[in-house]
């Protein structure tokens, strides 16, 4: 992107240069002063710098969600115009006909003409029922007037737009914006930050509430009876942690190996684990596993220290007999 706004640059630039050539020389065409207008383009980038704001994260993230969505917004129009135009044209055929055949003093034709006068007219009736802008019961009232039949299609106009085109129309959006809001660096920042920082705050409650006595530690009989608490439990649950051996928790926690926890060890040490908590059971069972294998290695090496010292010995006892 950047490569884009300094070609924009060096060509204000060179526009400048030439307006001030032309000026210089009496040549003043009234063409020059809509150039000029291509410099406030410029002072958009100015915007830029409210991603610095924690305050316009909420903007910039509609406003490129908004952006994003332009395709998107336009196949949804195309979408609602083409079912609207279907329906339009069986009640305006219907109208015209009733139009055609009704006496001179019926109160409801100038009515249908306001309504259903034409095809776009009839698209917007239908249209503005949809979104808000006419009530249902003036387009019914006139509609009952023709065939109750009509009326039954115009409700199912009315269902099939709110429950299933709109309904749809909005989760793609939703979708899309979600979707675009989650491949925004600048936003994936915040929102980790802002998530870390949340999770900074729930971590130190939960140990000061741990440290009852305040002194700043936690032993490991204090990590074990507080991690049988349901509530605590649900807490670590709701944050994204799960375990199902507090002891081994609190080993993987205890980075020193003094069989306390502080603050600091619990808070980072939860962090560390974010995202992958469900790999603590993996973990102690490839330390079993380690722990096993060493004791096997150890016992071998025994194995073999005691063979070889039994196989000394009847060496020995062999040279002794042979030479007595």
């Amino acid at each position: 992107v950047e490569w884009r706004w300094n070609y924009f640059d060096i060509g204000l630039v060179v526009l400048s240069l030439s307006e001030m050539t032309l000026f210089a020389v009496g040549f003043n065409p009234s063409y020059m002063r809509v150039i000029r207008l291509a410099r406030l383009v410029r002072s958009v980038r100015m915007l830029r710098i409210l991603r610095f704001f924690s305050l316009f994260h909420n903007f910039h993230a509609m406003t490129l969600a908004i952006g994003r969505c332009r395709n998107m917004l336009l196949c949804a129009i195309s979408v609602l115009m083409l079912i609207t135009f279907l329906f339009s044209v069986l009640f305006l055929s219907a109208v015209s006909q009733y139009i055609a055949q009704a006496s001179t003093d019926d109160i409801f034709v100038d009515d249908m003409k306001t309504y259903f006068g034409s095809s776009l007219m009839t698209m917007l009736t239908l249209f503005m029922t949809v979104s808000g802008g006419i009530d249902w019961w003036v387009v019914t009232r006139l509609l009952l007037e023709i065939s109750s039949v009509y009326v039954v299609v115009f409700l199912v106009f009315i269902v099939f737009c709110v429950l299933a085109v709109l309904n749809i129309i909005n989760a793609i959006f939703v979708h899309d914006a979600m979707e675009t809001t989650r491949n925004d660096i600048d936003l994936r920042l915040h929102a980790d930050k802002e998530e870390t920082k949340n999770m900074l705050a729930k971590l130190s409650s939960v140990f000061k509430e741990m440290d009852a006595t305040g002194t700043g530690v936690v032993s490991l009989d204090d990590f074990v009876t507080h991690f049988e608490n349901e509530d605590l439990k649900l807490i670590f649950s709701l944050m994204g942690f799960s375990y199902t051996d507090s002891v081994q928790l609190f080993k993987k926690l205890d980075i020193d190996r003094n069989h306390t926890l502080t603050l600091h060890e619990f808070v980072m040490g939860c962090l560390r684990l974010k995202g992958r908590s469900i790999l603590i059971d993996i973990d102690v069972l490839i330390r079993e596993t380690q722990d096993m294998t060493r004791a096997m290695v150890l016992e071998q090496r025994q194995s073999r220290q005691r063979l070889e010292s039994q196989v000394a010995e009847i060496s020995e006892l062999l040279q002794l007999n042979r030479y007595p």
